[in-house]
């Protein structure tokens, strides 16, 4: 059974995962002069944007129109961090409630050691957490394709220059890495199992006119079955009459997303939050989740009609804290 004397902290507010709304709640935070600790299991700030896809081009964020995605974190840190504030390799293990606190079991990932800190409340802002790409059971041979060859939702520029390179999928992530990819790349190919993106109308117009020019080719209503790369490098599909194709090249970036790992939530299930598949339940008039004090914002957060994007983790952040704020005000 846990006690206060266990605890060798405390801040009014912790911050989980600093990633883009972890780093705005933070910076919100500094604004409205709220106490706080920032949480973050790597040794960087900027979640999927520096870890992921740190080469990936913006095109969503006012003002940095363009910008590649580990230039925007660079500025975004430095109006948000404030260095004392953020704990960098520690990861969040348990969470339990002592009264009207919480009880934060932290790993110190480069000491091996393991720390305690309460809040009156916490912001998780973990993303998608701990995650995996998705990639189809179906396909053959992938398990035992070298890395090189086979990669999973992360842009790497050099690597794929002068190259010939197959994106797989129809987001806005496989969108932007071939239209990326088509400044650098040899060739790029976009292989979708559907006839038609779903990703923003304006990126559509783009890929379209990419592959009108001759730049890129889309590959659409096929699927993938088969990768190998012995005698050579081969892609085959399937289209929608059953029939096979296949492609050479150097490289294949899949796309199809991430899953999220049910760990993620700390164990704050077991004290009563309320989770849709691995997202955290909100209400979006204060980002307050099913337990009272804890709040969430950016991609782990769910309510109805939610948008994936950086401006929502802005606002979502923003608010989440405002909300505290005001609890805060009427103690």
């Amino acid at each position: 059974m846990l006690s206060a004397k266990n605890i060798s902290g405390y801040s009014d507010v912790c911050i989980i995962g600093a990633g883009v709304a972890g780093l705005y709640a933070s910076y919100i935070c500094r604004l409205l002069s709220i106490d706080f600790t920032l949480i973050e299991a790597l040794d960087i700030t900027g979640g999927q944007c520096a870890a992921l896809y740190p080469e990936k081009t913006l095109y969503g964020v006012p003002g940095f129109h363009g910008e590649i995605a580990k230039k925007f974190i660079e500025k975004f840190s430095s109006q948000c961090v404030s260095k004392e504030k953020i704990l960098y390799n520690h990861k969040v293990i348990n969470i339990s409630k002592i009264d009207d606190l919480f009880s934060i079991d932290i790993q110190d990932t480069l000491k091996c050691r393991e720390i305690k800190i309460s809040s009156k409340y916490i912001i998780v802002t973990t993303g998608i957490g701990e995650m995996k790409p998705n990639i189809p059971s179906t396909i053959k041979g992938i398990d035992s394709i070298s890395s090189d060859f086979v990669q999973h939702c992360r842009l790497k520029q050099d690597l794929y220059s002068n190259k010939d390179v197959i994106v797989a999928g129809g987001g806005d992530s496989a969108v932007d890495f071939a239209i990326n990819l088509s400044n650098t790349a040899r060739s790029v190919t976009i292989i979708h199992r559907r006839n038609k993106f779903t990703c923003e109308p304006s990126k559509v117009g783009h890929i379209e006119r990419l592959a009108k020019d001759g730049i890129l080719k889309l590959v659409l209503d096929h699927n993938i079955t088969n990768i190998a790369d012995i005698p050579e490098r081969l892609v085959t599909t399937t289209d929608k009459e059953g029939k096979e194709h296949q492609f050479k090249a150097d490289h294949i970036l899949f796309s199809y997303g991430f899953a999220a790992c049910p760990s993620s939530m700390f164990g704050l299930q077991s004290i009563g939050l309320n989770v849709i598949n691995h997202l955290i339940d909100v209400d979006i008039e204060t980002m307050q989740t099913s337990i009272e004090n804890c709040y969430a914002a950016g991609d782990v957060a769910t309510y109805k009609n939610k948008k994936k994007n950086i401006i929502p983790c802005l606002f979502e952040a923003d608010r989440a804290v405002r909300s505290i704020k005001k609890e805060i005000d009427q103690l």
